[in-house]
């Protein structure tokens, strides 16, 4: 068996990633103005100056939101507090816990939702988009996918061509993530193609022999509106997507 998916709409999880355990947390993005304050507590003074350069005040909510949600789900894995969460940056730009902590993460956010992989030992990126359908996808993928993709794109409907390109997208952003390479690696030399049978996508690779056998690559349903992709260097990955439920938190009732 190559994985398995389950989804829950509880916020109860083990506090310790066993295995090949990804739990792939998704929350909305849109909360009161008046809850703001909590969460930019969360977060450092880095963070918090990064907050301030952003001139639009919508972005700026949104990066408060979804990094004060990236805290309170580390912490619960690490059993400490938000605050005493310590996030560091890799090579090429990717955060990772300090101290060469075992467990692995990686954030998305799009407008309104992010989504937050975690798991433990082995690489993971994920990859959340609001489908568009004011750009040209099929200039883009021509641009920047494989060959493979962009026929793929081209012979869906022209109504769901957008659609079939985030598809795409997300899953790609999700494996380059998780390689943690960053701009290094080229979309184009390596095909994620989506399947309508099944969530799990293989990985086709010129210059990896053998890799699409050491991932665990899945699309994930979350509204009709969004696409998102997780991807972990694990053969025989478990994933597990949950909501997270603010009411419960600003009410006071922990994680």
């Amino acid at each position: 068996m190559l994985g398995e998916m389950t989804k829950a709409n509880s916020m109860n999880a083990p506090s310790d990633l066993q295995g090949n355990q990804v739990y792939v947390w998704h929350a909305d993005l849109r909360l009161p103005k008046s809850e703001l304050a909590r969460l930019h507590d969360l977060l450092n003074e880095e963070e918090q100056e990064r907050a301030l350069r952003f001139k639009v005040p919508m972005a700026r909510e949104q990066f408060v939101i979804s990094h004060g949600f990236l805290r309170l789900i580390i912490a619960r894995y690490l059993g400490t507090a938000p605050t005493n969460v310590q996030i560091a940056v890799g090579e090429h730009g990717k955060p990772m816990l300090a101290g060469n902590s075992k467990v692995k993460f990686n954030l998305s956010h799009t407008d309104g939702a992010a989504t937050i992989a975690v798991t433990r030992n082995h690489e993971v990126g994920v990859d959340v988009e609001r489908v568009r359908k004011d750009i040209n996808v099929l200039e883009l993928s021509d641009r920047f996918f494989s060959a493979a993709e962009a026929e793929w794109i081209r012979g869906q409907s022209e109504n769901e061509q957008a659609h079939a390109f985030y598809l795409c997208w997300t899953a790609k952003e999700a494996y380059v993530k998780a390689c943690g390479t960053g701009l290094s690696m080229p979309l184009s030399r390596f095909s994620l193609i989506p399947s309508k049978n099944q969530q799990k996508l293989t990985l086709q690779s010129p210059d990896a022999l053998g890799e699409r056998d050491r991932w665990s690559i899945w699309q994930i349903h979350l509204q009709p509106e969004l696409c998102c992709a997780v991807a972990v260097h694990a053969p025989e990955a478990a994933i597990h997507v949950k909501k997270w439920d603010w009411n419960r938190w600003l009410d006071g009732q922990g994680n």
